[in-house]
């Protein structure tokens, strides 16, 4: 009777240990709240919500004429300091070392002034970090703002496969694996779907004692959460 006690106990682990218990919620692979680096007046806004944009795209920008003067002043100044050395490095052979040297700090200062110039004047442009689409905007033209707000302008995600992220009981830190399936329903209920557990986490979560896991899913929008369970085929 004990050995038939024992083997039930046995299997009765080996049911649970199998199939894993999980939660999860839906969020873009890569998501990003953008903000200007610079304080000043917004001139232009080139999105809206929902506004698709590629890596590099102009989102928004400040007024910035005055910059953008001294840029050009700084760019004619350094174009002119280098014209001037090279002319005098011609001829080196026939003037005093120092007096080279001095036409090489005067060009090589132009440069970094321009560089520094540049730099500020940039501040005022918001660009796309990442190709994705804009999900929320706070910003009109005519708005001031101020540098690092702590209310982004923009914000948004990656698109493509939204990323499951899963929690589940951390004694099954061990039998869940990259590569076995995730069987679940979109708030616990409805339709089920499978995904593929692509990463685990290394820690485990001291005040939930949970660990954390990643899989991909096409065709859903981030936001969303649910449960199911991993197949752990143990």
């Amino acid at each position: 009777m004990k050995k038939i006690i024992g083997l039930f106990a046995i299997a009765i682990c080996y049911i649970q240990a199998a199939e894993v218990f999980a939660t999860f919620e839906t969020t873009a692979g890569q998501t990003a709240k953008l903000a200007f680096s610079s304080s000043g007046i917004v001139k232009k806004i080139y999105v809206d919500v929902g506004s698709k944009v590629k890596k590099g795209d102009i989102l928004a920008t400040l007024h910035n004429e005055d910059l953008v003067a001294l840029v050009a002043t700084a760019r004619a100044q350094a174009k002119f300091a280098t014209e001037e050395y090279n002319r005098y490095a011609q001829v080196k052979d026939y003037i005093n070392a120092s007096q080279l040297d001095s036409y090489a700090l005067k060009k090589e200062n132009a440069i970094t002034q321009l560089r520094y110039n540049e730099s500020v004047m940039y501040k005022t442009v918001l660009k796309a970090p990442f190709t994705g689409v804009i999900t929320s905007k706070t910003i009109e033209e005519g708005d001031v703002v101020t540098a690092q707000a702590a209310t982004p302008a923009f914000r948004m995600q990656s698109v493509g496969p939204m990323k499951l992220v899963i929690k589940y009981d951390a004694k099954y830190f061990n039998n869940v694996k990259v590569g076995q399936p995730f069987i679940f329903q979109i708030g616990g209920h409805g339709a089920k779907y499978k995904a593929t557990i692509r990463k685990i986490y290394p820690t485990i979560d001291e005040k939930t004692q949970m660990v954390m896991a990643e899989a991909y899913i096409k065709d859903m929008p981030s936001g969303l959460f649910g449960a199911g369970t991993i197949t752990t085929g143990n």
